[in-house]
């Protein structure tokens, strides 16, 4: 079986027929999430157009599609832009088509829309005027943008290891925003003329600011034109700050000293110096292979999961913190706090079938012997259409509380000078 077929078999709507015919074929589910990963080679069409995405609430939009040329021995990646206040995905496509070509990736510009829920716009307000209505996206990830990483992997079977995340005003503060609550998705993130909150207009956003650290692992270039009276570009240089504070490794901070707030004064054309920065910078961008340790931090079960371990029962206006880790082959160590259970998407990279896992929670030990399964690879597949984040084994756990004079070491790398406490 080829990977394109296993991966349209793990779409396919009739989930008892695409079980039956992996079955039928010997795919066990170790073979299938190898399949599931893995490239056949396909020639894909260089078009560009529109397309209608669909949002987890039923929400249509216009999406802009460019896709570049066919090159030889690579696989397809995806660029995801995101416009400013008062744009549209149409608007904003044509300044990275370009940049598309020169990587061998789509670009995907979704159109933003009206918030699902009711919602009063109050942080975006604060900077684009206190009667700001437009439509908007949603920074807790549940609307266009990773439908438009979705539709990516499944329509364009574009590689998951090279999905880049990238927006400007606007789409900067979604950047910025997306990359800190779903970073494992992400090869990299390039937010242009953004900032983490629209609060900071008002001082510092000590509950965005905790989210911080989640980008440690993932490379970051961040751009903003040191003319900007919309957004200050101090918001940028503060958060890039903190990060090398921390010691995040790939975190790179270019001040245009001319640059305004809008897009076409940032110097992003063609063999422009910043623009070929860019083009060098994303060229060698993969994501890296499933980390040993975990360090996580989610204020809801929307983004609590980080690779192959999840935080579920978060409570409303809390904040969810896990450390876990394989100490050795078959034994994880994790301290959690702020949330009910913990989840584990097991593989078989690093335990054989029918071994067993000695777990710890907060002190708390289960064991779990590994039972790969088919039908949860298929599943799981189907939750994300992300190879990467396929499961073979998904497991449960409670997590104990901690006692409350307890040390905990999970803030350790978030204890950094903050406004808020001078």
């Amino acid at each position: 079986m080829m990977p394109s077929e296993a991966r349209a078999l793990s779409l396919h709507p009739d989930l008892e027929k695409a079980h039956a015919e992996l079955s039928r074929h010997g795919v066990d589910a170790a073979q299938l999430r190898k399949l599931l990963g893995h490239c056949d080679g396909r020639q894909w069409r260089e078009w560009s157009g529109t397309v209608e995405l669909s949002d987890e609430h039923g929400r249509r939009t216009d999406m802009a599609v460019h896709v570049p040329p066919y090159r030889s021995g690579r696989r397809l990646g995806a660029l995801i832009v995101l416009h400013g206040a008062g744009g549209s995905g149409e608007q904003v496509l044509p300044y990275f088509t370009a940049l598309g070509d020169r990587l061998s990736m789509a670009v995907l510009a979704p159109t933003a829309q009206q918030p699902a829920e009711t919602s009063n716009n109050l942080d975006l307000a604060g900077i684009f005027g206190s009667r700001f209505s437009m439509p908007r996206w949603d920074l807790a990830g549940r609307d266009f943008p990773l439908a438009a990483l979705r539709w990516a992997r499944t329509a364009l079977d574009a590689d998951p290891d090279r999905c880049v995340l990238t927006g400007v005003s606007m789409g900067g503060l979604a950047t910025w925003n997306l990359g800190m609550r779903f970073w494992p998705s992400f090869a990299a993130a390039v937010p242009l003329n953004g900032a983490l909150s629209i609060w900071e207009s008002f001082g510092p956003d000590a509950r965005t600011r905790a989210l911080l650290p989640n980008t440690l692992p993932l490379p970051l270039f961040v751009v903003h034109g040191g003319q900007d009276t919309r957004i200050p570009a101090e918001f940028d240089r503060e958060s890039v700050r903190i990060l090398q504070d921390l010691g995040h490794r790939d975190v790179r901070y270019v001040e245009v000293p001319d640059g305004a707030h809008g897009l076409d004064t940032l110097g992003l054309t063609p063999d422009t110096p910043l623009f070929s920065r860019i083009e060098q910078w994303l060229g060698g961008a993969r994501r890296g292979s499933q980390p040993l340790e975990i360090r996580h931090r989610a204020d809801e079960d929307a983004h609590g999961r980080a690779h192959w371990v999840a935080l579920g029962g978060i409570g409303p206006q809390r904040q969810g913190d896990i450390h876990a880790r394989w100490t050795v082959p078959d034994r994880i160590e994790i301290a959690a706090s702020g949330a009910q259970r913990v989840t584990l998407h097991l593989c078989g990279d690093r335990i054989s079938p029918g071994r067993t896992i000695t777990v710890t929670v907060n002190g708390q030990v289960s064991t779990i012997v590994f039972e790969p399964d088919l039908a949860t690879v298929h599943r799981t597949f189907r939750e994300t259409a992300d190879s990467g984040l396929a499961a073979e084994q998904v497991v449960h756990l409670d997590v104990p509380q901690l006692p409350v004079n307890e040390p905990s070491e999970l803030n350790d790398r978030t204890r950094y000078r903050d406004a808020d406490s001078k």
